[in-house]
This record gives C-alpha cells, sequence and structure tokens, in this order.
C-alpha cells in the first residue's frame, strides 16, 4: 500500500470527514501536499493522529513523524516530511481557513 493511501485510510478507520489534499509542490520543497481533515472533537483528533502513527509503523514505516499539538488541542499537525496532515475540530477549521489559504493549489476532496 502507497504511503499517502496508508495515511488516509487511517483517518478514514477514525471517521475524518471534510478530507482535502492540497497539493503544494509548487509553493514549498518542504512538502509535496498537505491533507486537511475535520473532526467532531478533540478525543477524535487525536484517535486520527495516534491512528497515523500506528499504521504507518506496521507498515515499516520507520521514518520521524512529529505532532504539533498536544491531548487538548482543537488543531493537530501532523509532520511526515513529504505529507502534512492537519486535523482541525470542525469550528477551528473555519478560524484559520487553511482551505481558503490553499485555494490556488490543485485540490483532491475525498470522501471515505
Amino acid at each position: 500500500m502507497e504511503f499517502k493511501e496508508i495515511v488516509l485510510k487511517a483517518i478514514s478507520e477514525k471517521k475524518g470527514f471534510d478530507i482535502k489534499e492540497y497539493d503544494t509542490r509548487s509553493l514549498t520543497p518542504f512538502m509535496d501536499s498537505m491533507i486537511v481533515v475535520s473532526t467532531t472533537n478533540i478525543r477524535q483528533n487525536n484517535a486520527i493522529a495516534q491512528n497515523i502513527k500506528d499504521r504507518l509503523k506496521e507498515n515499516g514505516f520507520d521514518g520521524t513523524i512529529r505532532i504539533e499539538g498536544n491531548a487538548d488541542s482543537k488543531w493537530l499537525l501532523i509532520d511526515l516530511k513529504e505529507i502534512v496532515v492537519q486535523l482541525f475540530v470542525k469550528d477551528e477549521r473555519q478560524v484559520y481557513q487553511l482551505d481558503r489559504l490553499y485555494r490556488d493549489v490543485p485540490v483532491i476532496e475525498y470522501d471515505l
């Protein structure tokens, strides 16, 4: 299974929604894409973050997984090098409006 597919499956297993992947290669050399996900609450944010870590390790990923934010955060950033995952409790996503910020790059919407 491809790296990105593992990440998306891990998000889907914990019921993340409004999933969008932004192709950021034209903006920065530091990542290929950014996946933005909504959740219903902080617990779901944490569950998805942990599930991504678990699924990647199960599939042999031995790279560094950095998570910014803590267990009480409404916004978690998961740095997987070429992919960055942004997990937002739904209302928090509206505050930061990353979707608006990245509106000029190619986007894929997932309904998992």
